[in-house]
């Protein structure tokens, strides 16, 4: 067994003004536990009041759309609409009384938005049947991503996580894979980043805000069948600290990959940590706290989980009672939620406002 320094884990954790009293991040995963309209429920808060209050240092958020004309899927929340304010301010009010910080990440569905019929879904380059997105149509996602997180302050969230991997539009832009376009928002990596830079340009208030926290999420491999492109996802986080951003998602595009190494993505996000020196969260196939305390003392600073907290809702219990998750990384969860109204193969039971969601949209 691994205790090297074990009892870091349970220590709080400072960015900014905002203290963490651990570093146990819960990653965004999306619950689908929204209404089909996009709306917040009433399922949606108390799961993450379960979260909270079961000890969880840091909640992000299931992305939520920023124009409900790209959501990725159904259930994916609108948190530009008024129906939502009042819930989400419950929201993050609710959150705060267990001492747990809530971020939200916001995206684009980019290609994934194609998803949904009748979207207009927009992609850097316009491929596989979307509409490549004009000059015009990328200044208005920059002001919208503005707006949007200036919305998000005004909620009450401790901060923003920009969703920059997993094939949502941002990841588009910074990807060669995806971005094809010859103009400034494409070829060199700089150009691929331009759009991401002009976002943070118009909130350097924000990021100078010591309680409010401006974070990414980034790819550090490609869907592409080269090898991986560590070197420029390097230089992006580069770029984003010289952007003052104040911390570092670090996950991968393969990220469904069971068979990886665990911790998944350990080695590059090391890298990446030597290269740029800023605040790492790393992602990635975590199912005990061994393998949590040797990310640690090897520096990674916190550590982000999703499906240990889908399986178990008791999950920080059993960490702080050194047993390890039920989840086998079966990946099922993926789209279980919408066969057999359940989370998890392991639920007994089925998940009524899955249930709502689905069975009448099949």
């Amino acid at each position: 067994m691994y205790f090297l320094n074990s009892s870091r884990l349970w220590q709080e954790y400072n960015i900014k003004n905002i203290v963490l009293k651990n570093r146990i991040v819960r990653a965004a995963t999306n619950e689908h536990l929204g209404s089909v309209d996009g709306m917040v429920t009433d399922a949606y808060i108390n799961m993450y009041k379960t979260l909270a209050s079961s000890g969880i240092g840091l909640i992000i958020t299931s992305h939520m759309a920023i124009d409900k004309n790209e959501r990725a899927d159904l259930t994916h929340i609108c948190i530009n609409e008024p129906e939502n304010f009042d819930k989400l301010r419950l929201l993050t009010s609710e959150i705060h009384k267990t001492d747990t910080k809530i971020i939200c990440q916001i995206s684009y569905g980019g290609y994934r938005a194609i998803k949904i019929a009748g979207n207009n879904c927009m992609t850097p380059s316009g491929n596989d049947g979307t509409r490549e997105m004009s000059i015009k149509d990328i200044e208005d996602c920059i002001n919208n991503h503005v707006k949007t997180i200036r919305l998000i302050k005004k909620l009450g969230f401790d901060g923003v996580e920009l969703h920059l991997a997993h094939g949502y539009l941002l990841n588009e832009f910074l990807d060669p894979f995806y971005n094809k376009r010859t103009d400034e928002y494409g070829g060199t990596t700089q150009n691929r980043y331009k759009i991401v830079h002009q976002i943070l340009s118009k909130i350097n208030d924000l990021l100078l805000d010591p309680n409010f926290l401006v974070i990414v999420k980034v790819a550090s491999s490609t869907q592409d069948s080269e090898p991986l492109l560590l070197n420029d996802c390097i230089t992006i986080c580069k770029y984003l600290k010289q952007d003052k951003v104040d911390a570092i998602e670090v996950s991968g595009n393969d990220y469904k990959n069971y068979k990886q190494n665990i911790p998944y993505f350990l080695d590059n996000a090391l890298k990446i940590k030597r290269e740029v020196n800023i605040p790492i969260i790393l992602v990635g196939g975590f199912r005990d706290k061994e393998q949590i305390n040797i990310a640690i003392d090897r520096g990674i600073d916190l550590v982000s989980m999703s499906r240990p907290f889908i399986t178990d809702k008791n999950f920080m219990a059993k960490l702080k009672n050194d047993e390890v998750s039920k989840c086998i990384s079966c990946n099922k969860c993926f789209d279980v939620y919408k066969k057999l109204y359940k989370h998890c193969i392991f639920d007994k039971e089925i998940d009524l406002q899955l249930y709502e969601n689905f069975s009448k949209n099949a």
